[in-house]
């Protein structure tokens, strides 16, 4: 089907993955910048926080693709049960080696050094590493959050990657569909566990499932906008407004903080939408920039688990030594983007799935 192998959609994902690990890192630059004005500025008006949201839109696209894909080849139970397993094998398979490498790091160095103000005491640390070992952050991190709680987000990820495909093949697509939809409008005004709910969004995801099934059922040659006459420039306009909007709009809205999340959900979906129609929405820009953003887009999840483990590194390397703020930012930055491709190339490209 041309919107999941069309050469464009699949740069445009690449782009919107580019976009949300910018969103993530710079909601985390307080870490390496603290009390920084020109930052404090910029975030009185947006909030990052929803690059989560666009990943879990995208995640949850793809999780209904293959599994509407491999439904129409699997009846009987017992098929059913061994479909499941070699999921859960391979989603495991493929996330764990750079996530339990960079959980692994902060609790050897909380070992190591013993300094608990930057690495937390040991104890706080090993709970923080098995909670993450076993896909269990977000309820762990309820009660100890730190420093190093980002990854409740993959936990959550797993969660539902565990349980939505069991329910998918337990009360089949069409019940599936509305019990989804059922979710995410209760999401919109009431979420379970107050404060803490934050770290348990999964409706992002459940929209991601839901436009899938609305794609597969349309025919997207005769929606693109292909045969509009857009320029590039347009292109990119239209798909920049949108990106400012998922960091805008959230943060309009934090005063309805429930319906905020709805909102990040909402406004990340319709950019998978954009990016599935095989238009070049998010990759009309100078080539160059193109690149770059490609390059970071497809190293985004390496970049995502070690981001705050190699910032907290260089805080201890060069912790004593007479060097300046700026001269340790841009260690941080530098040694970030080597650490990113270090771990792409040996622990995520290795185990990413050749087609």
């Amino acid at each position: 089907m041309e919107f999941i192998t069309g050469n464009y959609m699949l740069k445009d994902i690449q782009a919107l993955r580019f976009f949300a690990i910018l969103f993530v890192v710079f909601l985390h630059l307080p870490i390496i910048l603290p009390n920084n004005h020109t930052y404090n500025e910029l975030r009185s008006f947006t909030n990052t926080d929803s690059g989560v949201e666009l990943f879990f839109a995208i995640a949850g696209y793809f999780l209904s693709f293959t599994l509407d894909k491999s439904s129409n080849h699997i009846k009987s139970t017992p098929d059913k049960v061994v479909y499941l397993i070699k999921t859960y094998i391979k989603k495991i398979k493929r996330l764990s080696p750079p996530v339990y490498f960079w959980i692994a790091i902060p609790m050897l160095f909380s070992l190591i050094t013993k300094n608990s103000e930057l690495w937390l005491p040991y104890n706080l640390m090993m709970e923080k590493f098995f909670a993450s070992f076993v896909w269990l952050r977000n309820f762990e991190e309820i009660g100890t959050e730190g420093n190093f709680g980002y990854m409740w987000a993959l936990s959550l990820e797993m969660q539902f990657f565990i349980i939505y495909p069991l329910v998918y093949f337990t009360l089949g697509r069409k019940k599936t569909i509305i019990t989804s939809v059922v979710i995410c409008v209760i999401m919109m005004f009431y979420r379970p566990g107050g404060g803490p709910a934050w770290m348990f969004r999964f409706d992002p995801l459940l929209y991601g499932t839901l436009l899938y099934y609305i794609v597969s059922s349309i025919d997207l040659t005769k929606l693109s906008l292909q045969e509009i006459n857009l320029s590039p420039l347009k292109k990119s306009a239209i798909g920049l407004m949108m990106i400012i909007s998922l960091a805008v709009v959230p943060q309009a809205l934090i005063h309805l903080w429930t319906f905020r999340f709805s909102a990040a959900a909402m406004i990340s979906t319709v950019c998978v939408f954009l990016a599935v129609m095989n238009t070049g929405f998010f990759t009309s820009f100078p080539s160059i920039l193109n690149k770059i953003i490609s390059y970071i887009g497809g190293r985004s999840f390496s970049l995502f688990c070690c981001h705050i483990p190699v910032w907290f590194i260089i805080f201890q390397l060069t912790h004593g030594h007479n060097i300046s703020d700026l001269t340790r930012i841009i260690l941080q930055i530098f040694s970030m983007f080597i650490a990113t491709e270090l771990t792409y190339q040996i622990l995520e490209k290795p185990f990413i799935k050749k087609k």
